[in-house]
């Protein structure tokens, strides 16, 4: 099987490639072309997974798949933008025509989930699995959520409970085909898309929580030139995270662990979510009225 082959298989299959309102041109010519909703504006933005690093590389290619498009729409989620369509470039160190069919039947899930087609790509062959992904939203013009806005004054809220990503990684390392228990949160991180749509006109700040609360909210932090004072016991913890790793640890990964993809945005007063804290005069997080010890994931 060639790429064109591999490509006409198994990413232009119906589930995947579907009709959307916004895709005038999808896969089959050198380039998407998409429409916009009358004064809207596009939102892009792109993440690469590399196996090992950002998944198991033995785990189910239907649950990388999942992972891999829930974290890149988390993004559009924290725009609060709409899904139009994705890209995909993968690198894959051979076909394996099995775990081709799962990967792109996992991608179809999330893709169907979110109406989200792929309209795009490249496939290339390479010594390790590589994921990139781009997706494509969009948001009434002015509309849409940024980093920067936080005032002091405002509170500071999360859109769910946090740390069930990083708590799950011990399970996902040892056992990398089992998606239950936190390992469900770990491979399927639904993005926060129709809460991030009604923070709308809401929130003055808003981001995902990817690389840990603290570590994100610091670039809130530095986009708006505040600081911000965090209470633990505001935290929310989930009971299965609590009954798996105790309250300390799971306070631990909630604060710097990652791999969360909630919302995490600050607001004058907010309806929705859970208030953990509140916008002071300085340039950092504080936790408890002290600097937390614990970092967020670092990439280099």
């Amino acid at each position: 099987m060639n790429e064109f082959q591999l490509i006409q298989h198994y990413f232009k299959q119906a589930a995947l490639s579907f009709p959307n309102k916004n895709v005038i041109q999808s896969i089959g010519d050198d380039c998407a072309e998409l429409d916009l909703l009358d004064n809207h504006t596009l939102h892009i933005s792109i993440d690469t997974l590399v196996e090992d690093v950002h998944f198991p590389k033995h785990a189910n290619p239907y649950d990388i798949a999942a992972r891999a498009l829930c974290v890149s729409l988390s993004d559009l989620a924290a725009a609060g933008a709409s899904p139009i369509a994705f890209t995909l470039a993968i690198t894959l160190p051979k076909i394996d025509a099995d775990w081709l069919s799962e990967f792109s039947n996992g991608l179809a899930y999330i893709a169907q989930k979110f109406q989200c087609p792929l309209i795009g790509g490249d496939t290339t062959k390479g010594d390790a699995l590589i994921i990139t992904i781009q997706v494509h939203g969009q948001c009434p013009r002015g509309a849409s959520l940024k980093r920067s806005g936080a005032c002091v004054g405002h509170k500071v809220y999360v859109s769910d409970v946090l740390g069930e990503g990083a708590g799950a990684l011990k399970q996902v390392l040892a056992s990398p085909k089992n998606s239950e228990g936190l390992a469900q949160q770990y491979f399927y991180p639904l993005p926060k898309i129709e809460y991030g749509i009604g923070l709308r006109n809401k929130a003055s700040s808003c981001l995902d929580v990817s690389d840990g609360l603290v570590q994100d909210l610091n670039h809130i932090c530095t986009a708006s030139q505040v600081g911000m004072n965090v209470y633990s016991e505001n935290i929310p913890l989930s009971d299965l995270l609590i009954k798996t790793v105790g309250k300390e640890a799971g306070l631990q990964f909630a604060l710097s662990g990652g791999d969360d993809y909630q919302l995490a945005y600050t607001a004058q007063n907010c309806d929705q979510g859970i208030c953990i804290g509140e916008v002071v005069v300085g340039d950092q997080v504080l936790v408890d009225g002290a600097v937390p010890s614990a970092k967020g994931f670092q990439h280099f």
